[in-house]
């Protein structure tokens, strides 16, 4: 029993080196699999994220504050340096265990002040051209580039969530500087969002696929409507609700769920007011909405309790 306990403990080793494994990482995948967290942990956690936002908040205020009694280096100091400094900090917190959760509001605080800063910077040093998506498109990229980086070198989620908010601010802004086609920009970055949203789910960085489900989802279904709402194809817009409820079952998230099932809501309304208001069936009309609405309802529930199990 010894040796096969040796044995278990140099193949655990030999994994987690090869893939670069750490013991927080562990420790953090088996509180998630209790499902619990410990009340001391909780309110530390907690209290991280107040001080956090009290430090952003006071540096916000005392930066209005003495905005305009400031030179132009003074301001960008005061706005990219204290991000970046922030983002120092996040940096270094991670290399101390006892810190590690400081890290967070930290690099939450850069990622506000830091393109603000650079903004500033471009305001204060650089002719004005009056073209704010091409600065937005230089500021972001250089953002994209810095989390991406630290992200690679440190494989923390946090940094992983905003390389990919700003690789999508990046791009909104590329495509508003390029001025291109509205609708099937918004959809290119809505099924770009959700393909990353799926890569993510498959890491150990799930927690964030989330969010840019929703999105992607959000983005998807409002391309769709502005793209189809005119046309004769509009029937099509049921197609779209549908594959997102079907894309909900295979990536198991009930935040796709929610939003597949709130856009096939919203599209059944809108045909019922675009071709059914002026008729005398009209009260039918919104009673069989109703019921289609109920219906749709119970389906959701039972698909949810679906996805738990998987999810569990």
């Amino acid at each position: 029993m010894e040796q096969s306990r040796k044995d278990a403990m140099e193949q655990i080793c030999t994994l987690m080196q090869a893939h670069q494994i750490k013991l927080s990482d562990i420790a953090a995948r088996l509180d998630d699999n209790n499902g619990q967290e410990q009340p001391a942990s909780l309110l530390q956690r907690v209290m991280i994220y107040i001080g956090g936002a009290f430090v952003f908040a006071g540096l916000c205020v005392y930066i209005g504050m003495i905005w305009d009694d400031l030179d132009s280096l003074s301001r960008v100091i005061l706005s990219l340096g204290s991000g970046f400094v922030a983002f120092i900090l996040g940096l270094f917190a991670l290399a101390d265990q006892r810190f590690e959760k400081a890290a967070t509001p930290l690099f939450l605080i850069a990622a506000a002040l830091e393109p603000t800063g650079l903004f500033v910077f471009m305001d204060e040093y650089l002719p004005h051209t009056g073209d704010i998506a091409k600065a937005a498109t230089f500021v972001f990229a250089l953002m994209l580039i810095q989390k991406a980086i630290a992200f690679l070198a440190t494989n923390k989620t946090s940094l992983l969530f905003f390389t990919v908010l700003f690789f999508f601010s990046f791009l909104y802004s590329l495509i508003s500087w390029l001025d291109l086609d509205a609708p099937s920009s918004v959809m290119t970055m809505g099924g770009s969002m959700l393909m990353i949203s799926w890569g993510i789910s498959r890491s150990l960085h799930k927690s964030i696929s989330s969010f840019y489900y929703f999105w992607g989802a959000v983005m998807v279904a409002f391309a769709s409507f502005d793209v189809l709402k005119s046309s004769s194809l509009d029937i099509l817009l049921i197609g779209v609700s549908a594959a997102i409820i079907y894309l909900s079952t295979v990536a198991a998230s009930r935040t796709l769920l929610t939003v597949g099932v709130l856009s096939l809501l919203a599209y059944l309304g809108y045909f019922t007011d675009e071709y059914f208001q002026d008729i005398v069936g009209w009260p039918v009309a919104l009673i069989i909405m109703g019921l289609i609405m109920i219906g749709i309802s119970v389906f959701a529930v039972k698909l949810g309790k679906k996805i738990a199990k998987q999810e569990a």
